[in-house]
């Protein structure tokens, strides 16, 4: 596929995980779908760069986190341990982070460990689709502060994290163009 991608002139290429990297200290969350491990993407990342082709991580670290949370070592960082209805019908399952410090300290982790197999200075964070945000543990906050004032906040929070780690973040638009009040306050 990298061929192929270098063949046509494409130049970057991102690897899109919920819970397909082999982080560490987290195997439950990937035993049963055959993960990459920070070698093969080392060795993917290098196979890239000699193709002219930049391999971007793109972790999810906001909603898109079903696999983590059902296990039973995550649910208490589910914005809805047992779902909720969303814009898709309702969900059984939880879907997204709570935007709290123990949520931040887990991204942490994760960044810690996959970051460095990287060798592009950019960083894919997902952050869309955040259907559960507002709905479950943080709903008092929401409907004090709004459901875009808690994306925000968090999403600067994870902006500075990707920051201190020297890469420039990227992020899905699909939820702060609810909120265009907001975008103004995005980090340059």
């Amino acid at each position: 596929l990298v061929d192929l991608l270098a063949s046509w002139k494409i130049n970057q290429i991102q690897l899109y995980f919920e819970n397909a990297f082999a982080y560490q200290q987290h195997a439950a969350v990937w035993q049963e779908v055959s993960p990459f491990t920070a070698a093969e993407i080392v060795e993917l990342d290098r196979y890239c760069l000699d193709r002219f082709i930049e391999l971007v991580p793109n972790q999810n670290s906001f909603g898109h986190l079903t696999n983590w949370l059902v296990h039973p070592d995550y649910t208490h960082l589910a914005e809805a341990p047992d779902g909720c209805e969303t814009v898709w019908g309702p969900r059984k399952t939880p879907f997204g982070l709570q935007p709290t410090e123990e949520s931040l300290n887990f991204l942490r982790g994760l960044y810690d460990e996959l970051l460095p197999n990287f060798s592009s200075r950019q960083f894919n964070v997902g952050l869309d689709e955040t259907v559960d945000l507002g709905k479950g543990r943080s709903k008092q906050l929401a409907e004090e502060r709004g459901v875009g004032r808690l994306y925000l906040d968090f999403l600067r929070k994870i902006h500075r994290e990707v920051r201190a780690r020297g890469r420039t973040m990227q992020f899905w638009g699909d939820i702060i163009t609810h909120y265009p009040e907001l975008v103004h306050e995005l980090p340059r």
